[in-house]
């Protein structure tokens, strides 16, 4: 009886999804955007419970989006009349939100519809909502099916692109949390079983560097884990001369972007090795991301920031992932959430998806979100992914091949940061690409290669465009024709880079009370482009505390940093020269490390002091 419910079901909201096209013509509704293609190997199993609650967002476009594009390029580049001229958010959703009159229609077109409006965003730009699987396929004309993953576990997929009426379709974006089957995942990674060779050839003692310094127990495990602690990290990078300037991230708030848990446990553990006194406060969204000690990514983020800027204050912000048992948009609410509290000038991100998963409407929504994020003066990195050149390929028996590059490290507003393998510490240290070569594994344990490439979304921006000759950023293979802009070049990531290569890695205290079975507990080496974002995070956070900057947050960094490296990039960044990340070997070595900007590490690693 069950199964026959279920059959009619799904054959009554197909039917009635069917007829959005012959509504449309009609001029009573359109439908918004395109959901995402079906992951590969994926199966329907069948509808999602008519009673399962859902929580999405309808995102809505900014009144003028030329004009917040050529504000965010004008408040964000050195030696522009406007840099620097911060909005709030309230300033924000007057000049560039929707207005109140579309604000107002949106609402009252999803009460019609059975919907019940939540708050909107104080930017303007979204109205959440949270309602059963049912009432949302009634409203937007779709049917939500249960999706089987190849790699196990499930996600929900619309039939149909949601349809709104026609008197409010062009003020609404998209409708985020329809899909769930290009959840974001962590990027972090750890070396294979039994591949720690013993003490590592490149550890080393106490680096006296001004910043944190490790205990014993932190300084004992770290070679065998073939890792390095934060006073190492930060040698090789040249933070020194930022900590004798006495510049420790004092008086700055940096937001830590989370799809997990953490143990504070794990992180009070590190603090009291480290003898760090950071404020760390948890700030749930969507009812929060649950409890226990996560992945190991959480962890990761949050110890390699204070480890590198240890007065800074943390807030980590949790919300469910789109997949999780709160199904929806979690993780473009969690964006929503930072950006719109304006509490952080800094925020790391090290949690991301493929870019063509996503699909072009929920990514356009997060583009514009990033803009209002530059304008309110926010710095965002986010890692560009750990499977190299293929970022569709995060594992499965269907290999997925082709190029492609990670969201949000790929949008135009965002810093993405890719990973290297130290050959020395120096300082300044030895790197190449991080390429660990093969296929991505299933689970926790991975080769792993830095992510970077071309975008096939976006075109690119402004801050790659106006950079030096002699950085070699606008060359053939960022043609535009790759992302809908011929005769113009396509965004490239990542645009600098850190450590990320797991037996190289950073030592972390994670899983202390073994909480998860068959992992490591306590210390241990972890990688991952992961790595590398809290990394720039912390000199973000250590630059605009320092006298320099007389309390102005550098903001979007892209341009500062393209103009830095191409005044004096030697000066500014380690460049990598060596490797390549075509992790799979099927795309022709792409793409190799050269002199001054690549599409596997960027700009290069930083030198620290030199650059803020």
């Amino acid at each position: 009886m069950a199964g026959s419910r279920t059959a009619r079901r799904l054959a009554c909201v197909l039917a009635l999804a069917a007829l959005g096209p012959v509504a449309a013509a009609r001029g009573a509704t359109v439908r918004v955007g395109h959901p995402p293609p079906p992951p590969v190997g994926a199966t329907l199993v069948g509808m999602v419970p008519a009673t399962q609650r859902m929580h999405v967002t309808i995102t809505l476009r900014p009144r003028d989006p030329s004009a917040l594009t050529a504000y965010a390029r004008a408040v964000s580049t050195p030696g522009s009349p406007g840099y620097r001229r911060y909005l709030t958010p309230t300033q924000f959703a007057r000049r560039f939100g929707a207005t109140a009159a579309q604000i107002g229609a949106v609402r009252r077109s999803l009460l019609a519809h059975g919907l019940i409006p939540g708050r909107v965003s104080r930017g303007a730009l979204s109205i959440s909502v949270a309602a059963p699987a049912a009432a949302l396929e009634r409203a937007f004309s779709v049917a939500l099916t249960r999706m089987a993953l190849r790699g196990g576990g499930t996600a929900i997929r619309a039939s149909a692109p949601p349809a709104v009426p026609a008197s409010v379709a062009g003020a609404v974006q998209s409708v985020v949390g329809l899909n769930t089957t290009a959840a974001p995942h962590p990027l972090l990674a750890r070396a294979r079983p039994g591949s720690h060779t013993g003490p590592s050839a490149l550890a080393r003692g106490h680096v006296v560097t001004g910043g944190p310094q490790p205990c014993s127990a932190a300084t004992a495990a770290a070679p065998g884990q073939d890792a390095f602690t934060a006073d190492q990290i930060a040698s090789a990078y040249g933070f020194s001369g930022l900590y004798g300037a006495g510049d420790i991230g004092r008086g700055i708030t940096v937001a830590v972007y989370e799809l997990e848990p953490d143990d504070p446990g794990d992180i009070a553990a590190y603090q009291s090795c480290y003898g760090t006194h950071a404020t760390i406060t948890d700030v749930p969204v969507d009812h929060g991301a649950g409890t226990g000690p996560g992945t190991g990514e959480a962890a990761l983020d949050i110890e390699n920031l204070i480890g590198l800027a240890p007065a800074v204050n943390v807030l980590v912000y949790q919300g469910p992932n789109s997949n999780s048992g709160a199904p929806g948009s979690g993780p473009y609410d969690t964006f929503s959430a930072i950006i719109n509290q304006d509490r952080a000038r800094v925020v790391t991100i090290s949690w991301g998806q493929c870019e063509s998963a996503l699909g072009r409407a929920d990514a356009v929504a997060e583009n514009t979100l990033f803009a209002q994020a530059t304008v309110e003066g926010q710095s965002i990195v986010a890692a560009s992914g750990d499977s190299g050149a293929q970022d569709c390929d995060t594992g499965g028996a269907v290999p997925q091949i082709q190029a492609a590059v990670d969201d949000p490290s790929s949008q135009p507003f965002v810093t993405g940061v890719g990973g290297t393998t130290i050959q020395s510490l120096g300082p300044r240290p030895t790197e190449s690409v991080w390429n660990s070569g093969g296929m991505v594994l299933s689970g926790m344990l991975q080769p792993g290669a830095t992510g970077g490439g071309i975008s096939t979304l976006w075109g690119m921006p402004a801050a790659q465009v106006d950079s030096a000759a002699g950085l070699n950023v606008r060359t053939a293979q960022a043609a535009g024709s790759a992302c809908g802009h011929p005769g113009g070049f396509c965004r490239e990531v990542p645009d600098v880079a850190a450590d990320g290569d797991p037996a190289t890695g950073y030592l972390i205290f994670w899983n202390g009370h073994g909480d998860i079975p068959d992992a490591p507990a306590g210390w241990q080496g972890i990688g991952g482009t992961s790595g590398g974002a809290p990394l720039w995070a912390a000199l973000l956070a250590l630059t605009d505390g320092s006298r320099a900057c007389l309390g102005a947050p550098v903001g979007y960094a892209n341009p500062a940093l393209y103009q830095a490296a191409g005044t004096a990039d030697s000066m500014n960044f380690n460049d990598v020269i060596t490797g390549n990340n075509d992790f799979t070997g099927t795309n022709g070595g792409r793409f190799a490390a050269a002199a001054g900007y690549d599409p596997a590490t960027g700009l290069g690693t930083p030198n620290a002091a030199s650059l803020a």
